[in-house]
């Protein structure tokens, strides 16, 4: 056989694998079309029942949800009064120290053996949270050296932005969680609210928050100073009232209403909510079952 000849029959079969794999497509892209007419069709003669729920009695918790970073009861960076070399460190990282306690030495030369000068002391009660330099180091004028926290008290530092800031008050509590620890969840209260808004740079001036200060209650020493958290700001909560989802409940121009199980439609009276439900003050009962909105049955034809 010639090779022209193998080349044609080569084209021919190549072909042939095209025109199959083109019509396997088309029969699978029918059996789709033809799938979503029937169900369109069964929506539209047979009727759609859709997921159903149900009224239940629950609290309904209002809350605002912010974020911001653990910040310790006080704080002090002990820095060179001069430049000069770091001559002895008293303390490590974790130690707890005393005010007054001797921090560290520094000396005019970088020998081992220099005298060092009388050491700089820590302010006040502490733990030593940073050490930054190392003995025999060079540090400049008021570069940093120790950093001791007072972790007697731990507190988030956060911003609330200028449309929630009205529903905020002193003593609400506050459920604080953090990405570091997954499994666990802190509580606090509201110990300050700013009466003014942060400062804001020139091209960020449409941001306006207010600055909130969070006391935690249970801080077990895991929560670490710089750490970021979500707080979660309890503004309102009712006890066992009646409930139900945002997506079961709709509104025409006569108000609020529900399909319910059985294909009758219910108008309701609402109360508070929150981001998942709302109060059904009225229309309702305890435990009644309602239909999951048809959102495609809302799109015209």
């Amino acid at each position: 056989m010639s090779r022209s000849e193998n080349n044609s029959l080569e084209n021919n079969s190549s072909k042939n694998n095209t025109s199959k794999n083109t019509g396997k497509w088309l029969l699978i892209l029918l059996v789709i079309v033809m799938g979503a007419i029937g169900f369109r069709y069964a929506r539209l003669n047979k009727g759609f029942t859709g997921q159903v729920g149900a009224v239940k009695r629950s609290a309904l918790i209002e809350r605002v949800t912010i974020a911001g970073s653990v910040m310790p009861n006080r704080k002090t960076v002990i820095s060179a009064p001069y430049a000069g070399y770091v001559n002895r460190i008293f303390v490590k990282i974790g130690e707890k120290v005393k005010s007054s306690a001797p921090i560290v030495t520094l000396s005019q030369s970088a020998r081992a053996d220099a005298d060092g000068t009388y050491p700089l002391r820590a302010p006040f009660d502490g733990t030593v949270v940073q050490v930054l330099r190392t003995e025999g180091e060079f540090v400049e004028l008021s570069g940093p050296i120790v950093r001791i926290d007072d972790l007697s008290q731990t507190y988030v530092d956060a911003g609330v932005p200028e449309v929630e800031v009205g529903r905020l008050k002193l003593g609400q509590a506050v459920v604080i969680k953090s990405t570091a620890i997954l499994a666990h969840q802190y509580h606090g209260v509201i110990r300050t609210i700013a009466l003014a808004a942060k400062e804001q740079k020139d091209w960020d001036k449409s941001r306006v928050e207010f600055s909130v200060n969070i006391e935690i209650s249970d801080n077990d020493g895991r929560l670490r100073p710089g750490m970021s958290v979500v707080a979660d700001i309890i503004t309102k909560k009712l006890e066992n009232v009646l409930t139900l989802g945002h997506e079961y409940i709709q509104k025409n121009d006569d108000g609020y209403f529900v399909m319910t199980a059985d294909g009758n439609r219910k108008k309701i009276q609402l109360g508070e909510q929150n981001e998942e439900v709302f109060e059904i003050k009225s229309g309702l009962i305890d435990g009644e079952r309602v239909r999951l909105i048809d959102f495609l049955s809302m799109i015209k034809e």
